[in-house]
């Protein structure tokens, strides 16, 4: 799991130009935004479907059909004549991620002890995020050498993620071995699963949890398109400055990562999420109002800051729930981002385009810090569902 997730990063990361790139080829802001609603409602609708599953069958099965599905996505940029087109890469995308995450959160979480969560998944991104340290020169090198952040230059891209994708695919089918614990297969139930997604609501903090997660997508999802975009267009940052930008935010993760991991599991989950929190918008108003050249890279060192507090938001989300339960809390949770997207995705692009290049990002700030923290800190339990309910049966780093 660790190298599938180490190479895919690494495929992603590469090409930080996505949006540029629909951009290029005469997609507004708005437009762009309805090609991320339309993935987004994918992701849901598959998420929702294959978390029930995950939880009760092969988790092998859905992390292998996720990872094939995604081989399709830049096969349809590539094959795509204008913006209109990428619709389809758009839903491949979404249906990828739905299938995918649930499975894949829910065996990397039942293969570790809660009390040392943090601290192995704060090593595991030593590994995980290593290669993404050149991911971004590569990707860098191959726009500016055939020609810049056009639609030309950045195509190549593409055809260099099929080739690496198809890699995965191999790997993956030929080593991935699923944890000892397996569900039973079972036919499937509409009101079988109604009744178990409920089961998973009624658990202390869930229902804040999903609150909080949903509207994650009108703060940070709804801001996420454009940061590339606004250094380019108003910071004019080159494809190697976007490139480096890149490199500096994952070089930081990396090295605070088993730190970070270190302090979650001493002083508690919430406190890293909320500090996280307080660099990013400090990065935030560096990023827009610094001025570009160097403190691009600033903002972005601080970015990564906030990153490196992703093992404490991952050990929170999965602890809330037992081991049996965990493909559909992710699922939970990537349907409550998604859920409020499609008109999320459309309000960013609204206010891009109509109100100013600064508007989606001060909307970001307002709700994430006004909205969604006070949630975490009120609302959301710091100790988890094992915890409270006596139930945690191994010791050690690993239970897999």
């Amino acid at each position: 799991m660790m190298a599938r997730n180490s190479f895919a990063n690494f495929i992603v990361n590469m090409n930080p130009y996505n949006s540029l790139f629909i951009f290029a080829l005469g997609a507004s802001g708005t437009e762009l935004g309805m090609l991320s609603s339309i993935g987004l409602a994918f992701s849901t609708i598959f998420s929702v479907l294959t978390g029930w599953i995950s939880d009760r069958g092969d988790k092998k099965a859905f992390f292998l059909l996720g990872t094939a599905v995604g081989v399709l996505v830049p096969i349809a940029y590539i094959l795509s004549p204008s913006w209109s087109w990428l619709a389809v890469a758009f839903i491949l995308f979404g249906v990828s991620e739905g299938i995918l995450q649930p499975a894949w959160q829910a065996m990397y979480a039942n293969s570790v002890n809660d009390g040392s969560r943090g601290t192995v998944y704060g090593l595991a991104n030593l590994f995980v995020m290593s290669p993404i340290l050149f991911a971004g020169l590569v990707g860098g090198a191959v726009v500016s050498w055939f020609g810049g952040m056009d639609a030309d230059g950045i195509r190549p891209l593409y055809y260099l993620q099929i080739g690496l994708s198809l890699a995965i695919v191999a790997f993956v089918w030929r080593y991935l071995t699923p944890p000892r614990r397996q569900g039973q297969s079972v036919p499937f139930s509409f009101s079988q699963m109604i009744a178990d997604y409920r089961d998973v609501l009624s658990i202390d903090g869930v229902r804040s949890w999903v609150l909080m997660k949903s509207l994650g997508s009108i703060s940070i999802g709804l801001a996420g398109p454009f940061w590339m975009i606004y250094a380019s267009l108003v910071w004019e940052a080159s494809a190697m400055t976007i490139a480096f930008m890149v490199t500096v935010r994952t070089l930081t993760r990396i090295v605070l990562s088993p730190v970070v991991g270190r302090l979650t599991d001493v002083y508690g989950r919430k406190k890293l999420i909320i500090g996280g929190r307080l660099t990013m918008y400090v990065a935030a108003i560096i990023f827009l109002w610094g001025g570009g050249g160097f403190l691009l890279l600033l903002a972005w060192v601080l970015m990564g800051v906030n990153d490196s507090t992703g093992v404490a938001w991952q050990a929170k989300e999965v602890e809330l729930v037992g081991r049996h339960q965990r493909a559909r809390m992710t699922a939970l949770s990537v349907g409550a981002f998604n859920l409020l997207a499609v008109p999320a995705s459309l309000l960013g692009g609204y206010l891009w385009d109509h109100v100013g290049y600064l508007a989606p990002f001060i909307f970001m700030i307002v709700v994430d810090g006004l909205v969604r923290m006070p949630i975490i800190a009120k609302y959301v339990p710091e100790a988890g569902y094992d915890e409270l309910n006596s139930k945690q049966v191994d010791s050690g780093l690993f239970t897999d």
